[in-house]
């Protein structure tokens, strides 16, 4: 089983960078302004981060390797716990290409759930264990391509927009019945010490699952990490 995780996620890989590196290109010098129109991030309407090397300076705050902690929170129901599953894990992540990108390596896990009669429960198994994320520069709307590919090579991805040190994403489920939206919020602060990281799963309007990631820095970024709006 290990081995064929391991081939799934290499074919995932690729795909994942096929597609991160597939990114529009700007056909144009980029703007250096703030303006861009107002978006609606989590029920309310803010204006994006416009400079394009903050988003850079952002990106680069995500390099490094974590220690994973937080928690899972399942909808209730019969044989379902109340309270939160703990989480545990580790990730490692790189900085690759000109653009600039992303890569991280993650195992992450919490004990296993099952409801009554041993059906599965959305969120009661971790399939990030392991699984890729990628992040990636999309220099012409000053947006960040995020693509997440887990233990199965089910990819979930989006393009999010950054609002002062949070980047959020919306995107349809993948794999997930129903009517579903992934909304995910990624909070990385100057100080590079801590990324806290909140995954909604909602199926036909209702929140069907919460996670509550929070990566605690366990290694300096090398200074090769570091990023910069590429020269023409």
């Amino acid at each position: 089983m290990k081995g064929h995780a391991r081939i799934t996620m290499l074919a995932g890989r690729a795909i994942a960078l096929a597609w991160l590196l597939a990114g529009p290109v700007p056909a144009a010098e980029p703007r250096t302004d703030q303006e861009l129109d107002e978006v609606t991030v989590t029920g309310t309407r803010s204006k994006p981060v416009r400079n394009l090397q903050t988003i850079i300076e952002w990106l680069a705050r995500l390099v490094g390797q974590y220690r994973y902690g937080g928690t899972v929170e399942l909808r209730a129901g019969p044989g379902i716990p109340t309270a939160p599953l703990l989480v545990r894990g580790v990730g490692d992540c790189v900085a690759f290409g000109l653009a600039p990108g992303v890569q991280c390596s993650i195992a992450v896990s919490w004990p296993k759930i099952r409801g009554e009669g041993g059906q599965e429960v959305l969120g009661g198994v971790s399939t990030l264990n392991p699984a890729m994320v990628l992040y990636g520069l999309d220099p012409d709307r000053r947006a960040i391509h995020f693509l997440q590919v887990d233990q199965k090579g089910i990819a979930d991805g989006g393009t999010g927009y950054l609002m002062g040190d949070t980047l959020t994403t919306r995107a349809p489920c993948e794999g997930i019945p129903g009517d579903c939206e992934r909304i995910t919020t990624i909070d990385a602060q100057p100080d590079g010490r801590r990324i806290q990281m909140q995954v909604d799963i909602e199926q036909d309007g209702q929140r069907a699952v919460r996670f509550n990631f929070v990566l605690n820095r366990t290694s300096e970024p090398a200074k090769s990490g570091s990023a910069a709006v590429p020269k023409k």
